[in-house]
């Protein structure tokens, strides 16, 4: 019998644990913003009600692709840095999980997942370095024999690193293997030292705690994960982290939009036919940025899920992936930006001065364009389309 996460879900359907998950993060979403603090309620209650990791089932234990979308939508809608912080740690240990083989030391941390839920951050980038495939931070193995290992990292961006409970780090086997031969390494966060710590302060998703500095990592190279980063990043970081981060974006648009709903029915009595053209015409558009998100969202989710029978390859879903991340980006922005121009002059003020307020959906929407470089994603892209694609339209036809 598998032992119940930190509190007790008792027999809470999983729709009921994210619905009480979200109600903490909206509770003090405005509060995490304001001081740019992180969501310590919204993970105090993903903890309790086991949404960190999911419960372990016979030839399960993962969360599916359209959960992850679900989940991130509605933490998203609740509260964008909660939601950020979810669909960010998803990544890693969806990563972790994934692995065709996986060792002792890695799976014990596996198994003990549901239990302890814990908060796993990623140190994959480097100052300095083009991508976190081209790193340039190496494992140095102790001379003793002890199968100890020492990683010395400047990581440029680490999000909720300071809160979280594990960390996923990027770095080479050792000095000799090439740049773009990377491993990861799972380290608890009693192993990192971190130093020259350079504070969050943004513009927006500002309870991420997304700072970064040096870290000191010492483990034992039994916490080398088997798979290559490159491997696993195609199989399955990226493919579901874009997936998240674009349900989280999708969150945002129609957290801005009800609210923007909200104003055009309180007040379109007092509008002049000429206003209620341009307001309608507003919320159609803002509703059909997020209609087509979502629909876009979903189907990547299902596709990822099918792949298995479809065959698609993971370069195919790389590809995809890439294309949802740039695409969400624009729409969010698009329908955040309707809803904006819908609520007029009252949107434009903090929350403490209306009620109308979309100043943290605005900035924190604006994340999606800058959170990875859109150019280095459509370059990234450019190169697996140079690759042969395979038309298995037909072998859908029975």
């Amino acid at each position: 019998m598998h032992e119940e996460p930190r509190g007790d879900v008792g027999e809470l359907t999983l729709g009921e644990r994210v619905a009480a998950t979200a109600e903490a993060a909206r509770a003090h979403a405005d509060s995490v913003d304001a001081e740019s603090r992180f969501p310590t309620e919204a993970v105090r209650a993903m903890k309790q009600y086991g949404l960190l990791a999911a419960e372990p089932q016979p030839g399960k234990g993962l969360w599916t692709a359209p959960q992850i979308a679900v989940v991130a939508h509605a933490l998203g809608k609740a509260c964008a840095s909660a939601g950020m912080v979810w669909a960010m740690h998803q990544g890693q240990v969806q990563g972790i999980a994934r692995q065709s083989r996986t060792g002792a030391a890695v799976q014990e941390f596996l198994d003990g997942c549901w239990r302890d839920q814990p908060l796993v951050a990623s140190l994959m980038s480097e100052t300095g370095a083009p991508s976190p495939r081209e790193g340039r931070a190496h494992c140095r193995e102790d001379t003793d024999g002890s199968g100890m290992i020492t990683i010395d990292k400047n990581v440029s961006v680490a999000s909720y690193l300071q809160e979280a409970d594990w960390g996923l780090v990027v770095a080479r086997r050792s000095a000799q293997d090439a740049p773009t031969e990377q491993a990861l390494v799972l380290a608890h966060r009693d192993e990192l030292t971190v130093s020259q710590w350079r504070p969050w302060q943004a513009l927006g998703l500002r309870g991420t705690g997304s700072g970064g500095g040096r870290v000191r990592v010492r483990v034992h190279r039994d916490r080398i994960l088997t798979d290559s980063f490159g491997e696993l990043s195609a199989r399955a970081i990226m493919p579901l982290s874009n997936l998240g981060w674009a349900a989280v974006w999708w969150g945002i648009a129609e957290s801005a939009f009800v609210t923007a709903q909200d104003h055009f029915r309180r007040h379109q009595g007092r509008m002049t036919q000429e206003m209620l053209t341009a307001k309608t015409l507003r919320l159609g558009l803002a509703s059909d940025e997020i209609d087509e998100l979502a629909e876009q969202v979903r189907s990547l989710a299902a596709a990822y899920e099918d792949r298995g029978e479809r065959g698609a390859s993971s370069d195919a879903m790389v590809r995809r992936s890439n294309a949802l991340r740039l695409t969400a980006a624009t729409r969010a922005h698009a329908s955040v930006l309707n809803s904006f121009q819908l609520i007029g002059i009252d949107a434009y003020r903090e929350p403490s001065a209306s009620r109308w307020s979309l100043s943290r959906q605005m900035r924190d929407v604006l994340s999606a364009r800058v959170m990875i470089s859109e150019d280095r994603i459509r370059l990234g892209s450019g190169a697996l389309a140079q690759l042969t694609r395979k038309d298995d339209l037909l072998e859908q036809l029975v």
